[in-house]
């Protein structure tokens, strides 16, 4: 997926989020945009807590009302795909807890 250029152990040149603390108003809109869990909220602003939850695909940055998060291109810890694994394993688990209610 997307361009990577190899750099330092375990990091490569890629595309990662950026958040523009000034622009930030806390709304938390990013956070539950963000599928991976990359970001959080820390003292009302929001933060990239782990670069290698974040995917690069910029779901945060739809839901930011305030142009807070842009797209960088740099280097940063190789995203960690097994959190995609972990995050369709927890929807299916939801799914099947919401169709089990319903047949009962």
């Amino acid at each position: 997926m997307g361009i990577f250029i190899k750099t330092a152990e375990n990091k490569k040149t890629r595309f990662i989020v950026a958040i523009d603390e000034d622009k930030c108003i806390g709304c938390e809109s990013c956070i539950k945009a963000c599928l991976t869990g990359a970001l959080q909220m820390i003292n009302g602003k929001a933060k990239l807590i782990n670069e290698k939850l974040c995917d690069g695909f910029g779901s945060c940055i739809a839901a930011c009302q305030n142009n807070a998060i842009k797209l960088e291109y740099r280097e940063a810890e190789e995203f960690d795909w097994s959190t995609l694994n972990q995050i369709r394993f927890e929807n299916l688990m939801k799914k099947l807890r919401l169709t089990s209610l319903k047949l009962k």
